[in-house]
């Protein structure tokens, strides 16, 4: 580990880029914990909202009915009165005009039968002044309207708007048609004091009430806090009351400095042990390093030797088995010299994937290897048998396809002797070796699979030259099936 007292410029500036790499990875889930844990500490603020929210929704409900039964019983008594007077079927006329009147030109109504006005007749010395003004708006909405209906709603006018309630029943000429008009100086008085009235029952809240354009017509109450906006219904449909005054929701500042400052801290505890990791790292690389390096020339020192040796026993011995036991000593020993160079600085599977591709017939390098072992797997009563269904030169990792072949073969001498057979092939860039034990012989019991070194070495080195291993039962015996990538000399791929 890099002492206390180092510079920084003595870092190597790769190392603090790893570490700066490790330590975003640190944070992004230490960030959506911290998320997460301030959605949670923000739980009261949503349910303090909520229940303000609930809670204008309710008061909203309520002053809008009290409202709407304001409006719905003045307009009871108008139809009352207005049904009154057309009871006396011979002075209706002038009983209707009584009771517009009697509500200080503060009633407008309007009856028609089929396409003739029945009320107000048509006599221009009898119409209030103004009055025909606002029943024209009045007549607007009757023009609207078909049978059955039953319309109410509010129209403006200079003077204050209108609520309206207009009937209609029939078709053509039995067509009848009776609207009434109450003015807002007839109905606002009595619904602000019935809102008084209910308002008084919810202290520390303020509210105001829109009309259908978007004018205040009636307020109760001061309040700093948002307002909660919320439509009406029924007569008062189309009309928006404003609330305000619920508790604020607090978010606790306190409660997000208990949850970064512990986020923090395990962060800061993560890079640091991060660095101290890798910093360990580094100084086992370099003696490994240090130490491959001294295995490598101790073992080629002898290496050469028997190798020297070798070629001196061929000279002085005379006679082919001579030469042959020779030769494949030879090639031992050259394999143990490759090995020495790449085995110890790698794994299996930085050996197999950072082999050297070359050219190469499998089948001719596979019964090489087979010849060389053939004493090997004699001594252990094993027979081999070859089959090869590639015919062409290939380029792939020898290196590897001789170990993963050796390795192989040494597994079923050992754990099957017998009738082994081989068959390689190669299709869409793949290079397969099949290895088939056939259960040890006269026995015929299958071969329990071995899990040792030898099989996990072909699987990584399978994996490390795109290709795969399986083992799988071949009734009798074993199949191990082994695969790399391999191209046409010669091929761009």
């Amino acid at each position: 580990m890099t002492q206390p007292g180092a510079k920084f410029s003595a870092r190597p500036r790769q190392e603090w880029a790893a570490t700066a790499r490790q330590a975003l990875l640190f944070a992004l889930p230490l960030v959506l914990v911290a998320l997460l844990a301030a959605q949670w500490l923000d739980a009261d603020f949503v349910m303090l909202r909520e229940s303000a929210q609930r809670q204008g929704a309710q008061m909203a409900d309520e002053l809008g009915a009290t409202g709407a039964r304001a409006v719905t019983a003045l307009s009871s008594i108008a139809w009352a009165d207005v049904e009154r007077a057309d009871a006396d079927p011979q002075n209706s006329a002038s009983r209707l005009w009584q009771v517009v009147y009697g509500y200080n030109l503060n009633l407008l109504i309007l009856q028609r039968k089929g396409e003739r006005t029945i009320f107000p007749p048509e006599d221009p010395l009898a119409m209030p002044k103004m009055w025909e003004e606002k029943l024209r708006a009045l007549s607007d909405v009757a023009d609207l309207l078909r049978e059955g209906d039953q319309l109410n709603g509010w129209f403006p006018h200079i003077s204050g708007e209108y609520y309206f309630e207009c009937r209609r029943d029939g078709e053509g000429a039995a067509r009848n048609e009776n609207c009434i008009a109450l003015s807002s100086k007839q109905i606002f008085p009595q619904l602000f004091a019935a809102l008084d009235v209910k308002s008084n029952n919810m202290p520390n809240w303020s509210f105001r009430l829109r009309d259908p354009f978007d004018r205040v017509v009636w307020r109760r109450g001061e309040s700093t806090a948002s307002q909660q906006s919320f439509m009406l219904s029924g007569a008062l449909h189309n009309w928006v009351i404003e609330i305000a005054g619920a508790p604020p929701p607090r978010r606790g500042a306190l409660g997000r400095l208990a949850l970064a400052a512990p986020l923090a801290l395990v962060w800061l505890l993560l890079v640091f042990q991060s660095r101290r990791a890798q910093n360990a790292l580094l100084v086992e690389t370099s003696a490994r390093a240090a130490l491959a390096t001294r295995l490598s020339h101790d073992l080629r020192t002898p290496l050469a030797n028997l190798k020297l040796y070798a070629e001196l026993i061929s000279r002085k011995a005379s006679g082919p088995e001579i030469d042959r036991y020779c030769a494949v000593l030879t090639e031992e020993i050259d394999r143990l010299d490759v090995l020495a160079g790449e085995t110890i600085f790698h794994s299996a599977a930085s050996a197999g994937g950072g082999g050297k591709k070359s050219a190469a017939d499998p089948g001719a390098l596979a019964r090489r290897i087979m010849t060389r072992y053939e004493n090997l797997l004699a001594a252990s009563g094993c027979s081999c048998e070859l089959s090869c269904a590639v015919d062409k030169i290939l380029c792939f990792d020898t290196s590897a396809f001789e170990r993963i072949l050796i390795n192989l073969l040494d597994n079923a001498r050992k754990y099957a002797p017998g009738r082994i057979s081989v068959v390689i092939d190669w299709r869409d860039g793949i290079l397969s070796v099949a290895v088939r034990d056939y259960g040890g012989g006269a026995g015929g019991a299958v071969a329990a699979p071995s899990h040792g070194m030898g099989l996990a070495i072909v699987r990584e080195l399978t994996r490390a030259n795109g290709g795969g291993f399986s083992l799988s039962g071949a009734d009798p015996g074993l199949c191990a099936k082994a695969t790399i990538r391999a191209e046409a000399e010669g091929s761009s791929g």
